[in-house]
């Protein structure tokens, strides 16, 4: 069972996630790379998808060597649980507002009543791991600060 974790230095964020390889095997391989690389992105509470933190990875900001193209639909959902994280990908071109290139979303979700209605029309993304269960009422309250605080720098790295 491979596990990636997910950190926050300034809302003390330190989730172990359980990378779902059976259900959603291209999108676990996906974030164990980018945890092998140390990958640091901005992330940002969401605006229209509930309790959720936003993690956009634009192809261009991936680290050297760690963009997989596209990623196929596994283990999609519209409707992601509290604990979820869950991977997006929007093809180069194919949604209007976004960088040039692939775009890939990383979202963690923290509470119930998670959707992904955007503003240009419902979403389905991978659910590719999960925040495991002794983690999770601490994860809440780091995402919780996270909304509080704004923007911020997440860390993703393997934990095992």
């Amino acid at each position: 069972m491979r596990m990636i974790r997910l950190t926050e230095p300034v809302s003390g964020l330190a989730a172990r996630c359980t990378l779902l390889d059976d259900a959603a095997p291209r999108s676990a391989d996906f974030l164990w790379t980018l945890a092998g690389a140390g990958a640091r992105f901005e992330a940002i509470h969401a605006m229209w998808t509930g309790p959720e933190i936003s993690v956009p990875m634009p192809a261009s900001t991936l680290p050297p060597g760690t963009a997989p193209g596209a990623i196929p639909e596994e283990n999609a959902t519209a409707y992601p649980e509290a604990g979820d994280i869950v991977l997006a990908y929007l093809a180069a071109g194919s949604t209007k507002g976004l960088p040039p290139g692939d775009f890939y979303d990383l979202g963690l979700f923290y509470g119930s009543g998670g959707r992904l209605l955007m503003p240009f029309g419902w979403l389905r993304a991978n659910i590719a791991a999960r925040i495991v269960a002794e983690d999770m009422a601490d994860a809440v309250a780091a995402c919780r600060a996270i909304r509080r605080n704004g923007a911020c720098t997440l860390g993703i790295e393997r934990a095992g």
